[in-house]
């Protein structure tokens, strides 16, 4: 119902053997937009108070490329093109100053704190191994996967963030409802599908 702005850049899958990429990725995702207290949502909706939400999610399991998605939601009176402008800027800042190691540390103790709990559920465990075992990932590439999140330096993820966040492997959607939000002296594009 209310307007939004959604970013996704191409991003490397995790991959047997080799997922510190993708646990860098998953970290950046927390630090971002992982909560109240990620970087977006303190910049953007408490300190600029611009937005209602934002967000971050990045969907390691998959078998080829995947992607890396930002999502913003404006404060009413707020237009996409300011909250696009808003998100940039929030951006470039995180890209200069880094992550900083003490929240990166408070988000790796909630996953790990997160990763017990779920060892009560019968069916997240077996979602968890399904999804990674249909992906091409090995029982033990799931087995290695909690302690590598902990292994993750703020310096690898600010280098997956370098490489993921490029404007030529992004693309970026605002969604309205038709006749709201375009800008001004563009029509909205309609595009036909055939099968």
């Amino acid at each position: 119902a209310q307007p939004t702005l959604r970013r996704s850049y191409l991003a490397p899958e995790r991959n047997p053997g080799d997922q510190r990429t993708a646990a860098a990725l998953e970290l950046l995702s927390e630090v971002l937009g992982g909560g109240t207290t990620s970087f977006l949502n303190e910049r953007l909706q408490f300190e600029e108070k611009s937005v209602v939400y934002a967000g971050s999610y990045y969907a390691g399991t998959a078998l080829d490329a995947t992607t890396f998605n930002l999502i913003v939601v404006p404060v009413p009176g707020v237009g996409l093109q300011e909250a696009e402008a808003s998100l940039d800027a929030a951006l470039a800042d995180f890209m200069a100053d880094g992550v900083d190691p003490e929240q990166l540390d408070r988000i790796k103790a909630q996953l790990r704190a997160a990763q017990v709990y779920e060892r009560d559920s019968v069916d997240s465990v077996g979602n968890r191994y399904g999804r990674a075992l249909t992906s091409g990932l090995t029982v033990e590439d799931v087995q290695a996967w909690p302690a590598l999140l902990q292994e993750i330096t703020p310096e690898e993820v600010m280098a997956a963030a370098e490489m993921v966040f490029r404007p030529e492997t992004s693309v970026t959607g605002w969604l309205v409802r038709p006749g709201e939000g375009e800008p001004a002296g563009q029509e909205p594009v309609e595009e036909e599908v055939t099968q």
